[in-house]
């Protein structure tokens, strides 16, 4: 099937990314749409179709990609397109805003982002212990996000990374296809599939979710925690983690 043109308006100042086409040449092609976002969410992004058709708006949740990077994931997740990139507003300068008003309640303050992340792992945990664990996937995963990003700022993989190499390396090893025949970004648009539904909705999305709720939440955390880790981050509350795991499922 012949390609669709479209063209990549990469962010810029305080814009979120576009992906522009002609809605007329995308007719019958929802199903490519949503899972072409559905890729691009799986690989840290959020993206949502625009209502009229021609396009896609997103965003990238670490702030750490260039705009090369950003180009060869939107490309291939959109491997249906051929998508020009315009480079033209980038180099223009940023809009002049009057500031945000506040409401003089508190102050602003300045956080690091290790330690917000950490401050999000912390309340993730109380929600799984206080079985509001819907909402724990949500706020560790944002955790998560944060640590995975500043792993990879220090040229270190996140655990979700190190599986993927460990699956690659056995693969390798014993000739075996292991994982099935699934890609590194099959693997990693699995793993985020839930909490990425839980975060986003389109029109093209269904407007139910069936998933194990409680797995969900333990392996968000899980995973949170091992990034932590890696990063010398340990939340307050993880003891009180592991002990209710112990005294509740190893048991």
């Amino acid at each position: 099937m012949t390609k669709v043109s479209a063209v990549l308006l990469p962010p810029h100042h305080e814009y979120t990314g576009n992906l522009l086409w002609d809605a007329s040449d995308v007719i019958g092609r929802e199903t490519e749409i949503g899972e072409s976002i559905n890729q691009l969410r799986g690989l840290g992004y959020w993206a949502s179709a625009f209502p009229e058709g021609d396009g896609v708006t997103f965003t990238e949740d670490s702030g750490r990609k260039d705009t090369d990077e950003l180009a060869r994931d939107v490309k291939s997740s959109f491997d249906w397109l051929n998508i020009s990139v315009d480079l033209s507003k980038m180099n223009q300068e940023a809009p002049k805003r009057s500031p945000i008003a506040t409401l003089g309640f508190e102050d602003p303050i300045k956080l690091e982002k290790s330690e917000v992340a950490l401050t999000q792992l912390e309340g993730a945990i109380d929600l799984f212990l206080n079985g509001k664990r819907l909402s724990s996937i949500t706020l560790a995963a944002a955790a998560d996000g944060v640590f995975a990003g500043l792993l990879k700022q220090k040229e270190k993989k996140s655990a979700a990374e190190e599986t993927w190499s460990s699956i690659e390396k056995a693969r390798e090893n014993t000739g075996l296809n292991i994982a099935g025949d699934r890609t590194r970004k099959d693997a990693f648009n699995e793993w985020n599939w839930h909490q990425n539904r839980l975060k986003h909705h389109d029109q093209r999305d269904d407007e139910w979710i069936e998933m194990n709720v409680f797995d969900h939440a333990y392996y968000a955390i899980k995973r949170a925690l091992a990034d932590a880790e890696k990063l010398g981050l340990v939340p307050q509350n993880h003891f009180l983690f592991e002990k209710w795991l112990f005294e509740n499922i190893f048991t």
